[in-house]
């Protein structure tokens, strides 16, 4: 399998991972040939990148940090939880108990697996799917540290909620197509002190937990919001969800912009770690990402292409790659290169054919 930007795909190619709803709702089966109504139902929903079969790479065997049944339910889980407080009715906090444990005993199970795949999702879905991808990467980053299971119960809880304060925010500035006005934006940043205000007034939420929600948008440097905390003032908590949060934003589309790649987010954290993000966690934060997820099409620096068929922890930027192309050229039969072992060759770039 491989990754194709929405543009790239043709009719009659085939899905190799299926599409879902935010419901968990399988849309498009895997092993689906697209049709051209299918495709541009796809891009009318926001999804600008899939997962398509390639029969010369045949079927890529991924270990998943965690399994899609168990992401599509912490999913639905956000969703109804915003649509309780939209309705004026209590937050479920076992539920949310529920869902943070089931992805802690999931991650812990999967600790050594690499945050390896690129999410496909509708930018309808957005703040529901990211809620769970902030929430999946801090407890990641919380087992790499060695938390105990009641930090990452309380780190979990935080980042699933981290965006809870949105509720609060006129909808119609939440979803607008449009970059926001600077006066839009002064009212969507208070979210964090709507967020951390529903979760102090509910006795089933620690005060750590409404407190990383309350500054998961501070920087280091004093630059973030609504209090201009700096360093050591911020907790710990806030300063991993505030690198989730951001890493899955500039990796996601938007109605106003299109996502960086990965290796892109990665790079703009390193260049931002010390000033915007704490530099020990962003490196924990790092190790746990793959800057070429699998199904990534890359050019090597001796003019070969192909794509990232596996990647491991320890070595995440030297993955295997199976070589499809030299110089442009299709080769008969593909060759793989584990760039582990061949240190002369390195990847220069994530190419365009594909994505």
């Amino acid at each position: 399998m491989k990754l194709l930007s929405i543009e790239n795909v043709k009719e009659n190619m085939c899905l190799a991972r299926a599409v879902y709803s935010v419901n968990g709702t399988v849309l498009l089966a895997e092993g689906m040939k697209l049709t051209e109504r299918y495709i541009e139902r796809l891009k009318e929903m926001g999804i600008s990148i899939l997962y398509i079969a390639d029969h010369h790479l045949g079927k890529i065997m991924v270990d998943e940090v965690i399994r899609i049944q168990i992401k599509n339910e912490a999913t639905k889980a956000v969703k109804e939880t915003l649509t309780d407080i939209y309705q004026s009715r209590a937050i479920n906090s076992e539920r949310i108990r529920q869902t943070v444990n089931s992805l802690i005993d999931e991650l812990i199970a999967n600790r050594n697996v690499i945050y390896n795949l690129v999410e496909i999702r509708s930018t309808d879905d957005y703040h529901f799917v990211h809620s769970v991808s902030v929430c999946v990467l801090s407890i990641m980053t919380g087992i790499a540290i060695g938390y105990n299971y009641y930090k990452l119960i309380q780190l979990g809880t935080s980042a699933l909620l981290h965006d809870i304060g949105k509720t609060g925010i006129p909808k119609e500035i939440l979803t607008k197509k449009e970059k926001l006005t600077p006066g839009e934006y002064e009212v969507v940043k208070k979210h964090t002190q709507i967020g951390y205000e529903l979760l102090h007034k509910c006795n089933d939420f620690t005060s750590v937990s409404a407190h990383a929600v309350w500054q998961h948008h501070e920087r280091m440097d004093g630059s973030g919001y609504p209090r201009g905390l700096k360093n050591g003032a911020i907790h710990e908590f806030a300063r991993i969800i505030a690198l989730a949060d951001v890493y899955d934003a500039l990796s996601s589309d938007r109605c106003y912009r299109k996502r960086l790649l990965p290796n892109e987010t990665i790079q703009y954290i390193q260049e931002n770690s010390k000033t915007l993000f704490d530099p020990y966690i962003t490196t924990v934060f790092l190790q746990n990402i793959a800057p070429f997820p699998i199904g990534s099409t890359v050019d090597l620096n001796n003019g070969e292409t192909g794509v990232v068929t596996n990647v491991t922890k320890n070595f995440p930027a030297r993955p295997i790659v199976k070589v499809l192309y030299k110089e442009g050229v299709l080769l008969p039969k593909p060759i793989e290169r584990d760039l582990k072992k061949d240190l002369t060759q390195a990847i220069v770039a994530i190419s365009e054919k594909a994505i």
